[in-house]
């Protein structure tokens, strides 16, 4: 009853606040219009996802973003599945709903229900692959290792972070004597092998378009462009960790660890919960020395984080600090989900500086405005040159402008558009070309017959803050030019006023 009552809670919140879609979610539904085995940055779970929300309630804002809210209650029963099949003696019962209960109201899945991203799904099926795992161990029944090949090749489907599993798998069964025999067990390497199956697609995909998923999750990390031992990364990702978590519970999740270390490797059921939480946050946390990591890279640690805390708490009969945490949780995800009114109500004037949620605010009002420029020329293409601009109008621009075109002579792969869009069959085509930079650079003006400034879009968020694009209507491409105007001021003598 109290997942129910947080879910529609959290869906009314996502219809009242009135924000937009972040870049990446309306990026991931323009990948949802044209689905694929894969894109540029991701496998293609968070598509699907979408596409099947969207299908069911239409395109707006709370749909597209439903399958978040809507995974989570999920996650915290498969959590408090898991739970109940570890911790069953009589005092042990609580385990279970209170690991449910604390999972659901950290303030990383408070927040993450209210976006659409790929942490979401890959919660669901990390916590499918582990409940099955355990299942498995315990019967050896084929079902359950065949589910856990099949939730783990979904996993990694979502997220490729999805293969730190199979370590923790390794290093569960080679540190649990009675368990090693499973590495000659023909049922584990069957379930690799579904996995793998499962995951080929992607990999074939990515093959036949050079692998841009891996060379962008490289790009990402920072693991070949800056190289060295970077411990201010490493001290911003642990300290996002208590962003995630909320401070007390991380706070008891590490002095167990440390001071009770001989009571959590004496229990196997302990042990295993911490087989799939350290090898996970140990592994981001070593990208984030080596490159760079987000916060949330490290959130499949409190999958069996959460658990492990719990039982531990309520072992040593903490269970006000539980209460403490949750509360506090509960707390920092109300003033989160009700930003602008409590700011409102305390007379706080909400600036660039102080709005968490400027980049969520005024991209419908900037799509109308284009939507208004483009019924003018509908003859024209919507052309851009970043991923930004055209992942945001070709959502909020009606109707959708889903052939938008990225402008990139250079032929960069650096994203979904640059993969995905081209010029070079567009010759004699005309565009209505939507940028950040005030004036034109000579290039694109020797590959028009002609090029015209039109009113520019323009949306105040702050005072010193605001959406603002210029708009230009390209007529007839002529294609890249080798040699371009390389003298005079571009914006003054080549562009109609």
């Amino acid at each position: 009853m109290f997942l129910l009552l947080v879910t529609v809670y959290r869906l009314l919140v996502l219809r009242s606040n009135g924000l937009d879609l972040y870049l990446d979610e309306a990026q991931y539904w323009t990948w949802a219009q044209h689905l694929q085995w894969g894109y540029f940055s991701k496998p293609p779970v968070i598509a699907g996802l979408i596409a099947a929300t969207t299908a069911v309630c239409g395109d707006g804002v709370v749909c597209v973003k439903s399958g978040a809210v809507l995974i989570y209650p999920l996650v915290s029963l498969l959590i408090y599945a898991l739970a109940r099949r570890l911790f069953t003696r009589p005092d042990e019962r609580g385990v279970a709903g209170w690991s449910a209960l604390t999972f659901f109201t950290l303030p990383g899945a408070a927040f993450s229900a209210m976006i659409i991203s790929t942490d979401v799904p890959l919660f669901l099926f990390w916590t499918a692959a582990l409940y099955a795992y355990v299942r498995a161990i315990e019967n050896n029944q084929w079902r359950w290792w065949l589910l856990a090949g099949l939730a783990s090749g979904l996993g990694l489907l979502t997220k490729y972070t999805m293969v730190i599993f199979a370590l923790s798998v390794l290093l569960h069964l080679l540190t649990t004597p009675g368990l090693r025999a499973q590495l000659r067990n023909p049922k584990l390497y069957s379930t690799m092998l579904v996995a793998a199956v499962v995951f080929a697609p992607n990999l074939l995909w990515n093959a036949q378009h050079g692998w841009p998923t891996l060379h962008h999750t490289e790009q990402i990390s920072h693991l070949n462009s800056d190289a060295g031992l970077h411990w201010n990364h490493l001290f911003e990702f642990l300290g996002g960790q208590f962003a995630i978590t909320g401070p007390v519970l991380l706070i008891a999740f590490i002095v167990q660890l440390v001071l009770l270390r001989r009571v959590w490797t004496a229990d196997p059921r302990l042990r295993l919960l911490a087989c799939f939480a350290l090898p996970f946050i140990a592994i981001i946390s070593l990208q984030a020395l080596l490159g760079r990591a987000n916060a949330n890279w490290g959130a499949m640690t409190y999958a069996s984080a959460t658990i492990f805390s719990v039982a531990l708490l309520l072992r040593y009969r903490q269970r006000r600090w539980l209460i403490i945490g949750i509360a506090f949780n509960l707390v920092v995800t109300i003033v989160a989900y009700h930003y602008d009114g409590l700011a409102r109500m305390i007379g706080v004037e909400l600036t660039a500086k102080s709005d968490l949620y400027k980049r969520v605010r005024g991209w419908s009002e900037l799509g109308r405005q284009a939507g208004v420029l483009r019924s003018q020329f509908p003859q024209a293409l919507l052309l851009g040159d970043s991923r930004d601009v055209l992942a945001e109008l070709e959502y909020y621009v009606n109707p959708h402008p889903l052939d938008a075109v990225l402008w990139n002579p250079t032929g960069t792969m650096d994203s979904h558009y640059a993969l995905a869009t081209t010029m070079d069959d567009k010759l004699g085509r005309d565009f209505l070309y939507v940028t950040g930079e005030p004036q034109l650079d000579a290039f694109i003006v020797g590959s028009f017959d002609s090029v015209e400034s039109l009113p520019p879009l323009h949306v105040t968020i702050h005072p010193s803050y605001a959406l603002a694009y210029h708009v230009w209507l390209l007529q007839h491409f002529n294609g890249y030019r080798a040699a371009a105007p390389t003298s005079g001021d571009v914006a003054a003598t080549s562009v109609a006023p």
